[in-house]
């Protein structure tokens, strides 16, 4: 079985290896999708728009700890597969125990440091007086659950790295359907709200984690956990905070994106923040469905770059990037045409349908072009590339999106706030493509060079034996 992995990766079609790859993970990414949509759908079953409101508000706690896990997961899986590409295992065996470790503190401190700053925390999201006890209730329950929901992530990365993606997708089915089966159970029997969707948060991803572990622990994967190994070594602290760091600050800005989408949503109405908070979990089907095949890329390019095999890196990426856009297009036309219908599902407010089917319509727009740009990212960040995977990672929220969202706003109104996100993802595909066609063309000139280096010396070295052997004729 081991070998047949590292065939798929360095031998099989490419584009049967990307859906070999990813589609586990996208199936995975699915369920997580569809846990977030019943998420919205049972609250939405209050009928209570304050409710649904501060759900949206509190997403971006929870993607501040996924972004704090992605330091590990994409650092350390960078590195873990370029090891295996390198035939390496026991520098990967070695960054899979400290990546490990490392989640561990930083669950912890998160945790408390959450928790010390929640009221203030709380007033930074955007809550309103409405909003503000429904968005409490459910960060505090998200934060006291942060070390397994932080290590689950981080775990399901690190599975997928070194091509285990069927056993990443399985643990993510597991937490999803166990999150799925608690929410009517807390939300509605026992009667918690908000609160009784964290707690089923929480315990869908502890069972997720639990999972993992058994994975690691019953053989069936090329690397072993084994926390003996820890260690403050240079090389593997600096591939993942190096790799890993940009890739948690693309999260982190999203993030504060959402903060700040919140905040703005907030000056119309805690219904406009309602509508938003529904149009952008539906828009994560698109965006999860990238994401799974951008991860699923990630391995592959890591090993084949690895092993100097730039013709098969760019055969990937032209391959995901026309699945990707294809897919983009197809659900643009269907969140297009059926957008009223869609919001009206999760919830009957008329206003709060109003709202999200105009900001559904608009956010749709996105969807063809995310999914290259976020293969053009991964593909960086699994070739190594710091400096640009750092500026490829803050530059979507950071340097375009936040910028574009005030100025629209503030020019455009309502309407700029909600097309200011296609904006700025026409022009990172376009940027992001620039900046990976650009390493590639000077890694394959370097590549050329050191075979031209090496071929003339072989001809240097046969040529006094090819002379030895005229002259003894």
């Amino acid at each position: 079985m081991k070998e047949n992995r590292i065939k798929l990766l360095s031998e099989a079609p490419v584009t049967k290896a990307i859906f070999v790859m990813s589609l586990p993970v996208v199936m995975g990414m699915m369920v997580q999708v569809f846990y977030n949509l019943v998420d919205t759908y049972f609250i939405g079953r209050l009928n209570d728009p304050y409710q649904l409101a501060a759900a949206n508000i509190a997403a971006p706690v929870f993607m501040m700890m996924m972004a704090l896990a992605g330091i590990i997961g994409t650092g350390a899986a960078s590195y873990i597969s370029r090891c295996l590409g390198e035939k390496n295992q026991e520098q990967a065996d070695k960054t899979l125990a400290i990546s490990i470790v490392i989640c561990i503190v930083l669950g912890l401190v998160t945790m408390l440091a959450g928790i010390l700053l929640l009221k203030p925390l709380i007033s930074v999201l955007g809550a309103s007086a409405e909003t503000f006890k429904f968005t409490y209730d459910y960060v505090l329950i998200i934060l006291i659950g942060s070390i397994p929901i932080m290590c689950n992530f981080a775990m399901g990365q690190l599975l997928r790295a070194e091509g285990d993606a069927m056993g990443s997708m399985v643990g993510m089915l597991i937490g999803t359907i166990v999150n799925i089966i608690l929410d009517p159970v807390f939300i509605f029997a026992l009667g918690m709200g908000m609160q009784g969707a964290a707690i089923a948060t929480v315990l869908g991803n502890s069972s997720a984690l639990l999972f993992y572990c058994y994975r690691y622990a019953s053989g069936k994967t090329l690397l072993k956990v084994k926390l003996s190994l820890f260690s403050f070594n240079r090389t593997i602290w600096k591939e993942i905070f190096v790799i890993g760091t940009p890739a948690s600050l693309s999260q982190l800005l999203v993030s504060v994106s959402m903060i700040v989408c919140n905040n703005i949503a907030a000056g119309y109405s805690d219904i406009v923040v309602a509508g938003f908070g529904v149009s952008v979990k539906i828009i994560t089907i698109g965006t999860f469905i990238f994401m799974g095949f951008a991860a699923g890329c990630q391995p592959l390019v890591g090993f084949n770059y690895g092993a100097k095999n730039l013709e098969r890196v760019m055969a990937i990426i032209k391959k995901g990037v026309m699945i990707t856009s294809t897919i983009g297009i197809i659900l643009s036309v269907v969140f297009g045409i059926f957008a009223r219908n869609i919001i009206s599902f999760f919830i009957s407010t008329p206003e709060v349908v109003d709202a999200g089917t105009i900001i559904l319509r608009a956010q749709m727009l996105s969807l063809p072009f995310v999914g290259g740009q976020m293969l053009c990212r991964t593909t960086v960040q699994a070739m190594g590339k710091a400096l640009p995977a750092l500026f490829l990672s803050i530059s979507r929220q950071g340097l375009f999106y936040l910028p574009l969202l005030f100025i629209l706003n503030m020019i455009f109104g309502f309407n700029g706030f909600i097309y200011a996100q296609p904006i700025t993802d026409v022009l990172m595909l376009i940027i992001s493509a620039l900046i990976l066609l650009n390493i590639i063309n000077k890694d394959s000139l370097m590549n050329n060079e050191l075979a031209k280096v090496k071929m003339e010396g072989k001809l240097k070295l046969e040529k006094p034996r090819l002379e030895s052997s005229h002259d003894e004729t």
